[in-house]
């Protein structure tokens, strides 16, 4: 009888082990918040994180590419230039380009404005000017 019980009671103590969570990394280091006065465990306290979106270009004459001040300009409107060449083995094909490039430029007049392209044009003429690119 004893080592029914004693059986029974191991048995109880092993079901509850599958109710346990594993601990992932973000459990334990939720935030990248390094100040003092602020809990860093909260989820007010996480980072911001942005998606970016992709557009692709078929050469990089005019988006200033590798220019960080561009970079972080089109980074705040919330996309970035990828320089993809239409010859390019492995790379997408020009419809799935079309419609990516599409899709991202339609969500930037709704969330950006309707001028985004021009705005982005004197921000990044205004990089230019700063960083010495700029020629004549």
């Amino acid at each position: 009888m004893r080592f029914l019980l004693a059986f029974v009671f191991v048995l109880f103590m092993g079901f509850q082990s599958f109710g346990q969570k594993e601990s992932t990394a973000k459990d334990v280091f939720p935030t990248e918040n390094l100040s003092f006065n602020k809990d860093a465990n909260r989820k007010s306290n996480e980072p911001k994180r942005k998606r970016i979106s992709l557009i692709y270009v078929p050469n990089a004459d005019k988006i200033l590419y590798g220019n960080p001040c561009a970079t972080q300009e089109t980074h705040k409107m919330g996309f970035e230039y990828i320089v993809e060449p239409h010859s390019n083995g492995g790379s997408r094909s020009r419809a799935g380009k079309f419609l990516n490039n599409l899709w991202v430029k339609t969500k930037l007049v709704f969330t950006r404005s309707p001028f985004w392209k021009q705005i982005l044009k004197s921000k990044i003429n205004r990089c230019r000017t700063m960083s010495g690119d700029l020629v004549g």
